[in-house]
């Protein structure tokens, strides 16, 4: 369980390059949680792609931080670009599904990485807690 700042495609690429790299065999699961309309309106499909580089990423509702929302401009924006380029990207919600969830698709020795600036990084001692039953 690694959990990262990264909320820029360049930040999630080298990240999840560095994992890769670092993960040999084991598969690497993806909960990330897009920072900022403005943000995810500008670079939404380059951070669908750079999830393309995890073996199966969760994607959350954008973190709003200061911004009000922007019509039309939600996280589904970064899954179809997740998809488009290959990745096996699940859509949620709501967060206290995400250990769940997380349990649904781990498998012993797969690294999970929580991936985002706004709360996102909340759920890793959850998502721990969930995958230690």
């Amino acid at each position: 369980m690694i959990d990262s700042y990264a909320h820029h495609p360049t930040e999630m690429t080298a990240d999840l390059e560095a994992m890769r790299a670092a993960a040999g065999d084991a598969r690497i699961l993806v909960v990330f949680q897009p920072h900022l309309f403005s943000r995810t309106q500008e670079l939404g499909k380059e951070m669908g792609q750079a999830l393309s580089l995890a073996d199966a990423s969760v994607v959350l509702d954008i973190y709003p931080a200061r911004e009000d929302p922007i019509p039309g401009v939600t996280s589904d924006l970064i899954v179809e670009a997740a998809r488009a380029a290959g990745a096996d990207v699940t859509p949620l919600s709501d967060k206290a599904e995400v250990p769940e969830v997380i349990a649904g698709m781990a498998k012993p020795g797969d690294l999970v990485l929580t991936m985002g600036a706004g709360d996102v990084t909340d759920l890793g001692p959850r998502i721990l807690d969930r995958l230690s039953k």
